[in-house]
């Protein structure tokens, strides 16, 4: 990656003091993770005291506060996903959120998982004694149930 293809997260303060940070359509925000959390971005462990990660207002997407300024995947679910950036002298008509190639759709169903299993959306883990969350036939993602529509446009998409 050149310094040219580098960006920056533009960063806001909140009237309470805490910030945004504002990268590839996310809105990240301290978050104080209370259970064992996995981060979206590099998939390694995220702990620490106080405030560990970062977590998307939109999608929910956790992250090392050092990966938060790499993450390159669009936002998934907040209201930046809903703006399409096309070239303007390509001529095609822009689609919405909601016109995305079915290929891109997961096909979510219920799963019983033998062991500890975290969730690829938000990492954390999925709980419960039968049918925990929900595992894609196509590309084997596991989530949350309450994860389900904030990671459908994603199979397949590499977060890297």
């Amino acid at each position: 990656m050149s310094a040219a293809d580098v960006q920056f997260p533009i960063v806001t303060r909140q009237s309470d003091g805490s910030k945004i940070h504002e990268m590839s359509g996310h809105k990240f925000k301290a978050a104080l993770l209370h259970q064992p959390t996995f981060c979206s971005y590099c998939s390694k462990f995220i702990f620490g005291v106080g405030k560990q990660g970062y977590k998307c207002l939109g999608c929910e997407t956790v992250v090392h506060k050092r990966c938060h300024g790499q993450v390159t995947a669009r936002c998934t679910f907040g209201p930046s996903s809903r703006t399409v950036v096309t070239p303007p002298e390509s001529g095609v008509r822009p689609r919405s959120a909601s016109e995305e190639p079915p290929s891109a759709n997961h096909h979510f169903s219920r799963h019983f998982y033998h062991r500890p299993t975290f969730c690829d959306h938000c990492g954390s883990m999925l709980y419960g004694l039968t049918k925990q969350g929900a595992q894609c036939s196509e590309c084997h993602a596991n989530v949350h149930f309450r994860c389900q529509q904030k990671a459908m446009r994603n199979c397949g998409i590499q977060v890297q």
